[in-house]
């Protein structure tokens, strides 16, 4: 790329009859040229081109839409199949389509399913992306995976690998804490488990109060202070943020689990 627009900045300045462009400015344009160039062809342009991207563009919108379905979990195992046939090249999707798996078999209570697919994602490529600061996404894809996995031992009261495994986790929530709210949000649903574990609910209700302002949050926020308030007893209270939760659910898959939760 750089030889590309080092010959096209000198051909121009022959064509043009112009000598103001000296050797060193076109060394240097075409050196800032070709970067730029490089991070727009692999960030934008070559994952359009990849029919893998296009798939997993389409099963994202579906959940933004639908949420997890019965034909989107189908088409995820199908997808993650596939990709798992040539790791060195869809490791991404394959990381990807385990933790989307692994949160619905987890929502559903199908704490070995989610397991096996949570089991599959390589922390240490997601670590090796996550070097790049500019690389949000891998950054975020750690803390998500360092949460499923608590999740996974909160549902199954499994304290002792509830604790090991937010220890280990602390070292990404340290480094990443403060990214963004939603980042930060996740990280605590982690300390929310643990506090809960622990049978420590008054606390972990105040650990989600700070993020009740946030409407994108609400649906969470609202299940899992239903949830606490259920394991205190206070099942009037609780009640009132099933439903809470239940009217912000923005899809059936939701909505079914608020009824899991609940208990109906």
């Amino acid at each position: 790329m750089f030889i590309i627009i080092f010959s096209l900045t000198s051909l121009i300045d022959i064509i043009s009859g112009q000598r103001s462009n000296t050797i060193a400015f076109r060394v240097v344009f075409a050196a800032v040229g070709s970067v730029i160039a490089n991070l727009i062809a692999r960030l934008i342009i070559l994952p359009r081109l990849n029919k893998q991207y296009s798939v997993f563009r389409k099963i994202l919108q579906k959940i933004a839409d639908c949420g997890y379905s019965d034909d989107v979990i189908s088409k995820m195992e199908e997808q993650l199949t596939f990709c798992r046939a040539e790791p060195r090249k869809y490791t991404a999707y394959t990381n990807q389509y385990a933790m989307f798996l692994a949160e619905a078999y987890m929502s559903l209570r199908q704490f070995d399913k989610a397991e096996e697919k949570l089991e599959i994602a390589d922390i240490d490529f997601m670590q090796l992306q996550a070097k790049n600061p500019e690389s949000l996404p891998a950054q975020h894809n750690i803390v998500m995976l360092c949460v499923l996995w608590v999740q996974l031992y909160a549902g199954r009261n499994d304290k002792k690998m509830l604790e090991d495994q937010l220890r280990n986790s602390e070292r990404y929530f340290a480094k990443y804490r403060g990214m963004n709210e939603i980042t930060d949000y996740f990280m605590d649903t982690a300390y929310f488990e643990s506090l809960m574990i622990h049978e420590q609910y008054e606390n972990a209700l105040k650990l989600l109060d700070k993020y009740t302002k946030d409407e994108q949050l609400s649906f969470g926020v609202f299940l899992d202070k239903a949830r606490c308030l259920k394991k205190m007893g206070r099942h009037e209270d609780a009640n009132s943020y099933f439903d809470k939760a239940y009217e912000t659910a923005t899809n059936d898959w939701r909505r079914k689990t608020v009824e899991l939760e609940r208990g109906v």
